[in-house]
C-alpha cells in the first residue's frame, strides 16, 4: 500500500520473522512480516491496542 511510513522493524534474535506497523492514510493500524511485505494485516486502533495489552500481561505468551 503506498503512502504507509512503516517504523523500522521489530525483530528478535537477530532473525528473519520481523514485523513492521503501520497506519494507512486514514489512520488504520497495519501490520507485515518483512519476509512477505505483500500481506498485510489491518486492524482497528482498539483491536491493536487489546492485543498489545494482552501480550504485556503474558496472555500471549503459549503461542511462541
Amino acid at each position: 500500500m503506498p503512502g504507509i511510513q512503516w517504523q523500522e522493524p521489530i525483530c528478535g534474535g537477530g532473525g528473519n520473522a520481523c514485523i513492521q506497523i503501520g497506519l494507512t492514510t486514514d489512520g488504520t493500524p497495519i501490520l507485515r512480516e518483512t519476509a512477505r511485505p505483500h500481506e498485510l494485516v489491518t486492524t482497528t486502533r482498539e483491536g491493536l491496542r487489546n492485543f498489545v495489552e494482552a501480550a504485556k500481561r503474558g496472555e500471549l505468551d503459549h503461542l511462541v
